[in-house]
């Protein structure tokens, strides 16, 4: 252990290189530099790249050593922290024709006969270089293949020419397909070097080109654009007749009971009518969808999402309908219209949050980062302008201006969420104004004090440590649950992240996915594996027994009637059905968790006359499961249709389209 964490900060000493010989790119986040990427050669084939980037104190730090041969990579070494800080050690090596891999969930080996890629579990942006070089060197195939497995495609998307100095630029853009999911973009000089990466949370790009990023992200959005508004027009099923649901047993969310044998009609985005089937006259000119055996929902709530139009998919694939995006970019309404419109798959964006944070060096990643309580007050009567329905604020805000700004957010009509600030706690938080509490972590922190840095990775490792320790039937969280409940305040668990962090282990499979981890592409697949914190190592037990007594806080919640209604910040769809999962482990009944899903948090959202419930008149925002989840709550994966505003969206098609299988 001494050697190999001798090597971990050998690694990160700052790399030696000549001045002239190295390319350097700056790592952008919300319009500021938040990182590096350097690139040099200590000679013939050898390439090196040091990255790091600072995220709210997360963030990698690496080094990255390639020996290159005809331009195939031959040897790799990967050494630093990764995004949580913990150790990476990783390599690569090919040498008569076998390859061989170690890292810290891998030591494999295969043989090869041919041109090869590697698919590192901890990599640089500038990478995709190399394997774009040896792509184009072997033009006459149209894909390779990718260690461990699977293959990458490669398509030339785009020539563009950029004026920098007064003088033309050409770059190239290109996408990468074939380890699941949709295409991802690079953008490279004609020879095939690494210019940028662009989105819109974090762009990687050649040091002194920074002012390029809006023109780059805007040809690449156009790009996104065209190739989402096609995959929506493929996936989006919009009858032209009445549809027929037929002898189905219905979840009835606002009584919470099962009604069988019930036919449903849907006719321009509304539910026309609901009854027993023998009683219901299906139109002749209907499309018929047998229900015999499974169970109609209403659709599904994220309540903690950030919509992203690559991911719109995975919620409906899911059956989430409806979500609360708990922060964006000040895009988001514009983005709102086109998936209104089903210009974009995804659920509807039935609740909008502006994000406000102070600015520093933990400051969030996006929308209005303030630098005075009065740039706090303007930013939140921006976002009622625009249309906010709620403010979030983050960790950094100073905590005698959480008062003023939710005072002035209710003077506008709008709630108040987030998570509990520095230095405070949630019980000053909730007397302060907040109305809802994001994520069940803010709440064991409350009983640690006030003196927690929680801005970056505290919020997670002390409760990690400490949780376990809590009282959850002791007079001060009894004290605490009745204050929640006097102020009718809503929590937003996100349970499942936790279990994440404080229950996975390298190598092993993550909690909640050994029941479909066959559907996900194989790249997708070997990220169940990382496990959680690294800080856990040597503590596996004391991390899990502060996750189960989260859960016990969780029960308490329930049993005080406590409104909390689940959301996921973390793989859209996959992570809410875990969170319901988790909810019934806790011992929640499956009834209430599936209300707690559906009709409560329509009502939460103010939504209930027109959502939540299968009711004539409501939305068509509904989901047909192949299964019985009050019997099983682990059944809501199994979701064949889901439909959106009267739209159907076979579930095994829009999964199949980005490479994955389907819940067998």
């Amino acid at each position: 252990m001494k050697t190999h964490l001798t090597l971990i900060i050998l690694s990160l000493a700052s790399p030696t290189f000549a001045l002239t010989d190295t390319t350097r790119y700056s790592i952008i986040t919300t319009e500021k530099i938040s990182g590096k990427q350097l690139m040099w050669s200590d000679g013939p084939g050898k390439v090196s790249y040091w990255y790091e980037y600072n995220d709210r104190g997360r963030g990698p730090k690496l080094r990255v050593d390639l020996t290159i041969d005809n331009g195939q990579v031959i040897a790799r070494k990967v050494t630093g922290v990764d995004y949580f800080k913990g150790p990476v050690l990783e390599t690569f090596e090919l040498a008569n024709g076998v390859a061989k891999w170690k890292n810290k969930t891998e030591n494999d080996q295969r043989t090869v006969s041919g041109p090869v890629l590697y698919s590192p579990m901890d990599g640089v942006p500038g990478e995709i270089e190399w394997d774009l070089k040896l792509l184009k060197k072997h033009s006459h195939i149209d894909e390779m293949d990718v260690l461990p497995s699977g293959k990458l495609k490669t398509e030339h998307v785009k020539s563009h020419t950029v004026k920098v100095n007064g003088f033309p630029e050409e770059l190239e853009l290109y996408s990468f397909t074939g380890s699941g999911g949709p295409p991802s973009y690079a953008w490279v000089t004609p020879k095939k070097e690494f210019f940028a990466v662009v989105s819109g949370w974090m762009s990687t790009i050649k040091l002194g080109y920074e002012f390029l990023l809006p023109e780059l992200k805007k040809l690449q959005d156009d790009i996104e654009s065209d190739y989402f508004a096609g995959q929506a027009v493929k996936l989006t099923q919009k009858p032209t007749t009445p549809v027929a649901i037929v002898d189905v047993s219905i979840f009835d969310s606002k009584k919470g009971k099962v009604i069988p044998h019930q036919t449903v009609i849907l006719e321009g985005g509304k539910i026309k009518e609901v009854g027993k089937s023998r009683s219901i006259k299906v139109p002749a000119n209907s499309k018929t969808i047998a229900g015999n055996g499974k169970m109609l929902l209403p659709g599904l709530w994220d309540n903690h999402a950030h919509y992203d139009m690559a991911q719109g998919l995975y919620h409906l694939a899911a059956g989430v309908t409806n979500i609360k995006d708990l922060a964006n970019s000040l895009d988001l309404p514009e983005t709102k219209k086109k998936v209104d419109k089903d210009e974009l798959l995804g659920p509807e964006i039935s609740i909008w949050s502006g994000f406000i944070d102070y600015a520093g060096p933990y400051a969030g990643p996006t929308g209005k980062i303030v630098k005075t309580l009065e740039e706090g007050l303007a930013a939140v009567n921006y976002y009622a302008d625009h249309g906010y329905q709620q403010i979030k604020l983050y960790s950094s805000i100073p905590v005698d201006w959480v008062k003023p700004l939710a005072a002035e957010a209710h003077k506008r009509g709008m709630k108040v969420c987030g998570h509990i600030p520095s230095f405070m706690t949630a019980e000053r938080a909730v007397r302060d104004g907040y109305d809802q509490i994001i994520h069940l972590n803010m709440i064991m922190l409350n009983f640690m004090g006030d003196t927690i840095d929680t801005r970056s990775m505290g919020r997670f490792i002390k409760v990690g440590e400490r949780a376990k320790n809590i009282d959850v039937n002791g007079p001060e969280v009894k004290r605490f649950v009745q204050l929640l409940k006097e102020k009718n305040i809503v929590v937003d668990p996100t349970a499942a992240i936790f279990e994440g962090m404080f229950t996975n282990e390298p190598a092993k499979l993550a909690a909640g996915y050994e029941t479909n981890v066959n559907m996900f592409p194989a790249e997708f697949r070997r990220g169940l594996y990382r496990g959680g914190l690294p800080t856990m190592k040597g503590h596996e037990i004391d991390y899990k027994k502060s996750f189960d007594n989260m859960l016990k806080m969780l029960n308490l919640l329930y049993t005080n009637g406590i409104t909390f209604v689940p959301g996921t910040d973390d793989f859209p769809g996959f992570a809410l059905q875990r969170e319901l999962e988790l909810y019934a482990k806790a011992g929640v009944p499956n009834v209430k968790v599936l209300q707690k899903a559906t009709f409560t948090s329509a009502q939460v959202a103010g939504k209930e006359n027109e959502l939540g419930s299968i009711e004539v008149g409501k939305k068509a925002n509904l989901i047909l499961v192949d299964g019985d989840p009050v019997k099983n709550i682990s059944d809501i994966r199994k979701v064949e249709l889901t439909i959106k505003n009267g739209n159907l969206y076979d579930t095994k098609a829009l999964y199949q389209s980005y490479g994955f299988g389907f819940w067998k």
